[in-house]
């Protein structure tokens, strides 16, 4: 499950292997490119039950690439508890921990000036 906090993007549109590769990815508090960029949107992917690294930050990019972001800036790891099971809690529910990866999608401010953007 992939989805945006600060005004989800209504683009449903799939997005290609390349086009999402060119997206740059920085991982960790405070991470950022040096050129100037603006923030776009805040960003969650929470994975299911034995969802990858990999998985989760493709679909940051996938996101991402919605706001026509050229980055996700400091992708943090954090784990959330989630419940398996029926409505009613019965015999066979249990919790796990899912991965929970969260970003910052940004556009590099002379990208946006080219695009026509201030």
């Amino acid at each position: 499950m992939s989805y945006a906090i600060n005004g989800s993007s209504s683009v449903d549109k799939t997005f290609t292997e390349e086009e999402l590769n060119r997206i740059e990815t920085y991982f960790g508090v405070n991470t950022k490119p040096d050129k100037p960029y603006k923030q776009l949107s805040y960003l969650e992917a929470l994975g299911e039950e034995g969802s990858t690294m990999e998985e989760l930050v493709k679909l940051l990019k996938q996101e991402a690439a919605k706001y026509g972001a050229d980055a996700i800036i400091e992708i943090t790891r954090m784990s959330e508890a989630r419940e398996v099971g029926t409505a009613v809690i019965t015999e066979g529910n249990y919790v796990y921990d899912a991965m929970l990866l969260t970003g910052i999608a940004i556009k590099y401010e002379e990208t946006a000036k080219k695009l026509g953007g201030n």
